[in-house]
């Protein structure tokens, strides 16, 4: 355990916290860096969980996701900068290796890699709860993490939020309109507006020939990340959302005609409007590259943990 002061980019300002390794797993197969708190003690064996105050519920812990198969410490050291910030406000927050990514072994026989990382973000639920005392969990994901916070929300109780970052997306009419009129009002007018429609009438149509391949049993799964249908989407969010689970979805401005509006989701899901939050990062890419997209999406990230937890 080491006492840390970031030094990069606009993690500078960070107040020292400490991080600490965390074995997680009955054999310690998954690796997971806890940052606490300024002041805190990391706990060097399990401790009995702060009874909550009659008022209030206890604040959750947040662990933080492999973005697809990246390592622990996130793209372009996001992760590192999101719990250290977190932990400077009093939130302790680990950033996690699932199975088989950076420094965790292969810890399941799950038959996907969905089905493995939820177990995996589960016992990292109850191995840190036991370490701190954390009884509630906000989970944070980009990309494929997103799909895998999701899912684990879906099937533990434990998680009371969860921040999805590019998660699914799905166009809309008014999405294909605003994208046309960017396309038109650009330098190359009607033709770069023709282009598109015309490759866009080819995508969906190679999609959809794909789809009754894979439904004849003609040809193998779609390799990479696919969206699951919309209606699947809109029940898991409605799901977290009857029981309770704070949902911020957060978009980057690199879909396309897929997503180019702050309130898209409400335009494909109109009864979720003041169900879930959502936050749109117009400039910014998948992977938030600029540190000031870093910054942004960090500070909106605290914003809201700390609005709907206290």
């Amino acid at each position: 355990m080491a006492a840390t002061r970031e030094r990069q980019g606009h993690e500078a300002s960070v107040p020292i916290v400490r991080d600490e390794v965390l074995r997680i797993g009955p054999e310690g197969q998954l690796v997971g860096i806890v940052s606490h708190p300024p002041g805190g003690t990391p706990h060097a064996a399990p401790a009995p969980a702060p009874a909550p105050a009659p008022h209030a519920a206890p604040a959750p812990a947040v662990i933080v996701l492999n973005a697809g198969v990246l390592h622990r410490v996130g793209p372009h050291r996001l992760h590192v900068a999101l719990t250290r910030r977190l932990a400077a406000r009093g939130l302790p927050a680990m950033r996690l290796d699932l199975g088989g990514i950076g420094d965790s072994l292969a810890s399941s026989d799950a038959a996907t890699f969905r089905d493995s990382a939820v177990a995996d973000t589960r016992a990292a639920m109850t191995d840190l709860g036991a370490a701190i005392g954390a009884r509630r969990f906000v989970l944070f994901g980009i990309c494929a993490g997103a799909d895998n916070a999701l899912a684990t929300a879906l099937a533990d109780d434990r998680v009371a939020g969860v921040v999805l970052v590019d998660a699914a997306v799905y166009p809309t009419p008014r999405s294909l309109y605003r994208e046309l009129r960017r396309r038109l009002a650009g330098p190359g007018g009607i033709r770069d507006a023709v282009r598109w429609g015309g490759g866009r009438a080819r995508r969906r149509l190679s999609a959809e020939l794909a789809r009754l391949r894979r439904g004849l049993a003609a040809a193998p799964p779609a390799e990479g990340r696919e969206n699951p249908p919309s209606e699947a989407f809109r029940a898991q969010l409605a799901s977290l959302a009857d029981r309770g689970v704070r949902v911020l979805a957060v978009y980057a401005g690199m879909h396309g005609e897929s997503y180019n509006d702050a309130d898209q989701i409400f335009e494909a899901f109109p009864e979720l409007r003041g169900r879930v939050d959502r936050a749109y990062f117009p400039d910014a890419n998948h992977t938030f590259t600029q540190l000031d997209d870093q910054a942004a999406l960090i500070d909106a990230t605290l914003q809201w943990i700390s609005s709907r937890f206290g």
